[in-house]
């Protein structure tokens, strides 16, 4: 008897897994569809100073030849003013974990399934009826403090920084991970956005680049007029160092070129002060004289804004020019994760290790580049032991054990690798 092939699926089989897979998801989408209430997913930081929390986060997608488990026990944090750059090949969850972060996710198939996302916000303070309090405007009458009040005889709204009305914020702690859909659109887009791999596909051809930009404005910015919308947009492509702002307003995403088009991509993220940046991959379709440009962008901006770069990207020497700290995935786990310098000067894992070494330098002499062998095991059996171990050139006997946890070598360095267990024991 022909031994059965292990990838093939049965059209039996196939339709129970389709069969169970409709019927979890249906679940999940029921709980994002649910009634706001707050007390659902508030929550407290482990460590005041983080502005994103990451904890055992897993994300799968249900396929109708098994489940796919993109993210599986994810677990960091990033600092509030830092960038934190998270490394690896494609495929290893980066995008995926980005993706979660924002409730981006492409449902039903792919679903957070476990673990928090915590996020500090500047929430709005809300009444008894559920609604905003706004912040009007005050002047003395008669020695009391009253409302100012217009034509029409309403009190007249205090405005933000940004030109909108202004209401009363509490600062508070979200589980993302937990949040409905409703209630995610408050803080998608407001203090937390995403800069986009590829700026063709995610802007809009049939409008203009100042139409995407406004209503961005008007989306979150709630009372803005269409005069200050504009002028908003226009300081923005003007901070992103566009050179005729104006112009660029008035123009289709097919008339600039991809450094342009990158640079409107910024604009928009930045539009509404965000507390925290996602850039998945913002210089992959660039060329190097461009990517320097924007990554002194994004540097020079985080500065001005005050606020964090969760940054992802397969390269290297940009992670290393832009990151604070660094997280390397693979399959879908952190395999390390510490500052630069202990990811750059003294990387730890195999597998990081193969990543600098496959990196072309300009002084090194070498007949060809390093390559890891093997190949990324399938991410629907996923295998009980090290994921790289079929991989990896230092493979010892514990390796078909169990899935090595995360240990911490220093304070800020942590390895998931069994060449450093028995270290770390002794140094407990």
């Amino acid at each position: 008897m022909a031994k059965e092939k292990s990838h093939y699926i049965s059209g039996r089989e196939s339709r129970r897994i389709a069969k169970n897979n409709r019927k979890v998801t249906k679940e999940f989408e029921k709980k994002k569809k649910r009634k706001n209430v707050e007390a659902e997913y508030l929550t407290e930081m482990k460590d005041p100073n983080n502005i994103i929390e990451f904890e055992n986060l897993h994300t799968y997608f249900y396929t109708d030849t098994g489940t796919v488990k993109a993210v599986n026990g994810v677990t960091f944090s990033i600092p509030a003013g830092s960038t934190v750059g998270v490394v690896g090949e494609s495929g290893c969850g980066k995008s995926v974990t980005s993706l979660s972060l924002m409730q981006l996710v492409q449902g039903p198939s792919g679903q957070i399934v476990d673990g928090s996302i915590r996020f500090r916000t500047n929430a709005f303070r809300r009444d008894q009826k559920g609604e905003k309090i706004p912040v009007y405007e005050t002047e003395e009458v008669d020695g009391k403090t009253v409302f100012k009040k217009d034509k029409k005889g309403k009190p007249i709204h205090k405005k933000n920084e940004l030109g909108g009305n202004l209401y009363e914020m509490d600062e508070k702690v979200y589980d993302i991970a937990k949040m409905p859909t409703e209630a995610m659109r408050s803080i998608r887009g407001r203090e937390i956005s995403m800069i986009f791999q590829e700026p063709m596909t995610s802007l809009n051809p049939v409008f203009t680049i100042g139409n995407q930009l406004d209503e961005v404005a008007f989306l979150h910015i709630e009372g803005i007029s269409k005069k200050d919308a504009k002028a908003r947009s226009i300081e923005m492509l003007q901070l992103v160092g566009i050179a005729d702002p104006e112009g660029v307003y008035k123009k289709y995403p097919h008339e600039l070129s991809g450094g342009m088009r990158q640079r409107v991509m910024i604009a928009m993220s930045l539009l509404c002060n965000p507390r925290l940046i996602i850039a998945d991959e913002p210089t992959t379709a660039l060329d190097v004289t461009i990517q320097a440009q924007i990554l002194d962008l994004l540097r020079e901006i985080k500065g001005k804004i005050n606020g964090s770069i969760m940054l992802i990207t397969h390269d290297l020497g940009v992670v290393a020019e832009m990151a604070d700290y660094v997280v390397v995935m693979y399959a879908g786990k952190i395999i390390e994760m510490g500052t630069a310098e202990d990811i750059f000067d003294r990387p730890l894992h195999p597998y990081t290790i193969g990543l600098q070494k496959s990196k072309p330098t300009v002084d090194g002499e070498v007949e060809s580049l390093y390559c890891i062998p093997g190949f990324v095991p399938n991410p629907i059996n996923m295998p009980n032991y090290c994921y790289f171990r079929d991989r990896c050139d230092k493979c010892k006997r514990e390796c078909a054990g169990e899935y090595p946890e995360l240990v911490k070598v220093t304070d800020t360095h942590s390895v998931s690798c069994y060449l450093y267990k028995p270290q770390n024991t002794e140094e407990s």
